[in-house]
C-alpha cells in the first residue's frame, strides 16, 4: 500500500511538468561512514564501536521547462545506533529504510511566486532547508532531530525577491506515505528570512571567493511558525535564526521553541566555521543546547569537510559528543564520512 501511494504522487507530480522544451537532471547522493569510535545514545548517532558502513543512499530525476518542474527522489538508508532507520520527525516514509525526500511537482510564473504541491521540504527551521549533502557536520544537530519536521505531503506557495524570501505550507501531519495519509493529523508552517546588505543564502560557505560581496560582513536573519500536529495534536513551533558571512568566515545559529500540550521543549544551536584554500577546506565548531523535562542537555562537535577538485565528491570528519535531557546518557562518536552528492 505505501509504494503505492508513492508510486501513485510520482506519477501526480509528472503528468503536471509540461511535455513541450524540458529538461532533466539526475540526482545522487552516495554517502559511506568509517566510525573510529561511538556510544549512541539517541536518533542518527553512529552504532556501537568500531564500524564501516553505507549510509545513505538517495537517486532521482529533477525534470523541467519554463514554468514547471518535476522532482521525485528515493532515499535508502541504513539504521542508526538504536536499531533504527530515520529520526523521529522524518517523514516521507515507505518501509524499513526506503522513503521519498521528494515527489514534488513546481509552478513558478515568477521569480516571486512559486507554487509546490506533493511531498514538500517543511518550511520550518534553518538547517531543515540545507539538504544532507551540504551539511558542515555529518548530521544535524539534537535539537534539530528532536523538533524540525524535514518533508511532508501537502502544498505550498513561496517567492524571493531577493532581499527577502517567504514560504508557506499546508501538509498532512504524517510520517509515513500510505492509505491514511491524511487521516493523521495536519500542520500549518512557514518561514521568512531576509537578507538587508547582500546575498548570504543558507548554505554561504560555499559561495565562491570571486563574489563581489565577499569583503561585506553580511547577515540573513530568519524567523519560522508553525502549528499543527508533531508528536502530538495541538503543538505550537517557533524559531529564529542568524546566519553571518565576512569573507572565509561563516556562522549560522538557529534556536527552536516547541510547546506542546505534554510540555515545553527548546534548543540552540551555533555553528562557526571557515573555509581555507579555494574553498576546498572547511572546518566549522558546533554548540548545541536542548531542554526538555526540566533537564538541560549539552554538546559540542569539530568537523572538517575535504574537497575534491570536483566538488561533488568529499570527505568529512567529525569528533562529537553529546548529554540529552534525563534519562538519556551520553554519546560520544568520531567518524569519517565519504560523500558523492549530484543535486
Amino acid at each position: 500500500m505505501r509504494v503505492a501511494a508513492a508510486v501513485a504522487l510520482l506519477c501526480f507530480c509528472t503528468a503536471a511538468v509540461a511535455a513541450d522544451g524540458d529538461t532533466g537532471a539526475l540526482v545522487l547522493l552516495a554517502q559511506g561512514d568509517a566510525t573510529l569510535a561511538s556510544e549512541p545514545a539517541g536518533p542518527a548517532d553512529p552504532p556501537d564501536g568500531a564500524t564501516f558502513r553505507l549510509r545513505r543512499v538517495r537517486v532521482g530525476e529533477d525534470v523541467g521547462g519554463r514554468l514547471f518542474r518535476v522532482r521525485g527522489v528515493l532515499e535508502a538508508v541504513s539504521a542508526d545506533g538504536l536499531g533504527t532507520y530515520f529520526t523521529p520527525v522524518e517523514g516521507g516514509r515507505l518501509a524499513g529504510p526506503l522513503r521519498l525526500t521528494a515527489a514534488t511537482a513546481s509552478w513558478t510564473p515568477h521569480v516571486l511566486l512559486r507554487a509546490d504541491a506533493g511531498l514538500i521540504r517543511v518550511p520550518f527551521s534553518l538547517s531543515r532547508q540545507i539538504d544532507q549533502a551540504d551539511l558542515r557536520t555529518p548530521e544535524r544537530a539534537a535539537i534539530t532531530n528532536a523538533l524540525a519536521p524535514d518533508f511532508r505531503v501537502g502544498g505550498g506557495v513561496g517567492g524571493d525577491a531577493g532581499a527577502l524570501s517567504w514560504a508557506v505550507a499546508a501538509m498532512s501531519a504524517s510520517r509515513t506515505i500510505d492509505g491514511d495519509l491524511f487521516d493523521r493529523g495536519a500542520m500549518v508552517a512557514a518561514r521568512m528570512a531576509a537578507e538587508p546588505i547582500g546575498p548570504v543564502g543558507t548554505t554561504p560557505w560555499r559561495r565562491a571567493l570571486d563574489d563581489p560581496w565577499t569583503d561585506w560582513l553580511r547577515f540573513r536573519h530568519g524567523l519560522s511558525f508553525m502549528y499543527g500536529t508533531l508528536y502530538e495534536a495541538k503543538t505550537i513551533g517557533a524559531g529564529t535564526d542568524l546566519s553571518l558571512q565576512w569573507r572565509r568566515f561563516a556562522a549560522t545559529s538557529e534556536y527552536i521553541f516547541v510547546h506542546a500540550p505534554s510540555g515545553n521543549q527548546q534548543g540552540a544551536v551555533v555553528e562557526p566555521g571557515i573555509t581555507l584554500g579555494p574553498r576546498r577546506v572547511d572546518v566549522v565548531l558546533r554548540g548545541e543546547w536542548q531542554r526538555a523535562g526540566g533537564a538541560n542537555g549539552w554538546g559540542g562537535a569539530a568537523a572538517i569537510t575535504i574537497y575534491g577538485r570536483d566538488p561533488r565528491a568529499r570527505l568529512q570528519a567529525a569528533l562529537q559528543h553529546t548529554t540529552g535531557p534525563a534519562p538519556l546518557p551520553a554519546a560520544t562518536s568520531a567518524l569519517a564520512r565519504i560523500t558523492f552528492a549530484i543535486n
